[in-house]
């Protein structure tokens, strides 16, 4: 058995690995201090970014792909707050 990520599935990572070094530290520190879910606003760049909907089909608006790549963005973004 291949236990070895995909092209696609590395750039995937990469991209939210990106994003989640970049991005989600200030946003998590403020959403933790005061104890706020995520806004709209950020929860639609997550999705204009590809990183919401990733298991949905893609008949349904989603990407299509499987629970490995929906882990993945979940564990970069996951390395950053578990919030």
């Amino acid at each position: 058995m291949n236990f070895n990520l995909t092209d696609d599935q590395r750039q995937l990572q990469e991209a939210a690995r990106e994003f989640a070094r970049g991005e989600l530290p200030a946003i998590a520190a403020e959403l933790e201090r005061d104890n706020k879910p995520p806004s709209r606003e950020l929860v639609k760049r997550f999705a204009e970014l590809g990183f919401l909907g990733i298991n949905v089909s893609s008949d349904l608006g989603g990407l299509g792909m499987g629970n490995i790549e929906a882990l993945i963005v979940l564990e970069e973004f996951g390395k950053i707050s578990s919030a």
